[in-house]
């Protein structure tokens, strides 16, 4: 809840929405990463290479005994990882559950079961590639400004990194070669493209990995199973996201939920499950600068509109706070979250989530204060009621 006497003012930015999908062939070898290592040289706007230094530490094999991995986001590279040695037909695959795979979980976890449900691919599997492939996002590649969660090669709207790679033939065989990434705006870009390459498939052969598919694949270990080979090289690969799954709970995410309310304005509204607890205008003695969503803490919360954060970070009344600046000049505000996604500069998505439900700074109890305004000042009387807007009333 914020009263007029607590806002603040946001310096104004240059909204953004993020462009469409653009489809390009992709060839079996580009859409599987098993390199043992990836470093970055150069992107789209650069040409001359850095410096590189790339090892692989091979893991002695072991029989009888169940193999142990610490978790992705420790380990140099999501290739290293999922280059580990073949393990014996007695040895079984074991994550210890971590909260920093967890946090990133919470992060992608809504985009993938948004897109397995438009896709018709199962959320967990995709979720568990993630992890895999991006080390829990914390790869180069990964993170900011690329954003490519699935080590898929080639060009994305003309947006590409230059990453050396050693690549697996599939016995353990290792060979150096540079190669082009895909950049994205943002990781549900990255799980939109992933997903149309599942389904379309690559040059020559559409159905190339079709057995992904929920229609083609009874259950998740089948899908895991059927990309062991043609995702990856990695023979253990349907073995590491079977565990992840199950460690990680993650097929929670191939259940679908109720789409999201959209207004006749445009609007959507930003929580799944609320209840109005305050609206806008005049509240007693003070003014009522938004209206109030009361949800259960760490209930997802999704951009009401496409655009461009302008602000990311801690108020004192308004805790987390997230504004978005839109394509119209218009601004919303975001704020008592318990978490944000997100950070100044990022392009969101319309529905994409940038944060979670909770009651930080001037709160007493879980819910989100949204506030828009016709522009980026946030000053009282560019202030429109949320409600007339999400709901046309």
């Amino acid at each position: 809840t914020t009263s007029s006497s607590e806002s603040s003012t946001t310096s104004n930015a240059e909204s953004s929405t993020t462009s469409s999908s653009e489809s390009s062939t992709i060839s079996s070898t580009e859409s599987s990463t098993t390199s043992s290592s990836t470093s970055e040289i150069t992107s789209s706007k650069v040409t001359k290479p850095n410096h590189i230094e790339s090892s692989k530490k091979e893991a002695p094999k072991t029989e009888g005994q169940t193999k142990t991995f610490s978790t992705p986001q420790q380990i140099e590279s999501t290739e290293s990882f999922q280059s580990q040695p073949i393990l014996s037909g007695n040895e079984e695959i074991h994550f210890d559950k971590n909260e920093s795979v967890e946090n990133f979980i919470m992060k992608i976890g809504e985009s993938a079961r948004k897109i397995g449900q438009k896709y018709d691919l199962y959320a967990s599997v995709m979720i568990a590639q993630a992890i895999l492939e991006s080390a829990s996002g914390q790869s180069q590649l990964a993170q900011a400004p690329n954003y490519n969660l699935f080590g898929i090669k080639g060009t994305y709207n003309g947006n590409f990194v230059i990453m050396v790679t050693n690549e697996d033939l599939g016995n353990g065989t290792l060979y150096t070669t540079q190669s082009k990434f895909r950049v994205y705006e943002n990781y549900e870009e990255s799980f939109e493209d992933y997903a149309k390459l599942l389904t379309k498939g690559i040059s020559g052969n559409k159905d190339f990995y079709a057995g992904a598919l929920k229609a083609n694949s009874k259950t998740y270990r089948e899908a895991t199973k059927f990309l062991t080979g043609r995702y990856a090289t990695d023979t253990q690969y349907y073995l590491k996201l079977n565990e992840l799954i199950k460690t990680y709970d993650l097929t929670n995410y191939d259940k679908e939920v109720k789409g999201p309310q959209m207004s006749k304005t445009g609007y959507q509204v930003p929580i799944h499950n609320y209840s109005i607890t305050s609206l806008f205008g005049n509240r007693g003695n003070e003014f009522h600068r938004g209206l109030d969503m009361a949800a259960t803490q760490g209930e997802p919360i999704h951009a009401v509109k496409a655009g461009k954060v302008v602000k990311a970070e801690f108020h004192y009344s308004w805790g987390n706070y997230v504004v978005i600046q839109h394509e119209d000049g218009s601004t919303a505000l975001y704020a008592h979250q318990q978490q944000y996604l997100v950070k100044t500069g990022d392009n969101v998505l319309q529905g994409q989530i940038i944060g979670y439900v909770g009651s930080t700074g001037n709160s007493t109890g879980p819910h989100l204060h949204l506030e828009i305004c016709k522009d980026s000042s946030l000053s009282q009387s560019m202030l429109v009621d949320p409600k007339t807007l999400l709901f046309g009333d």
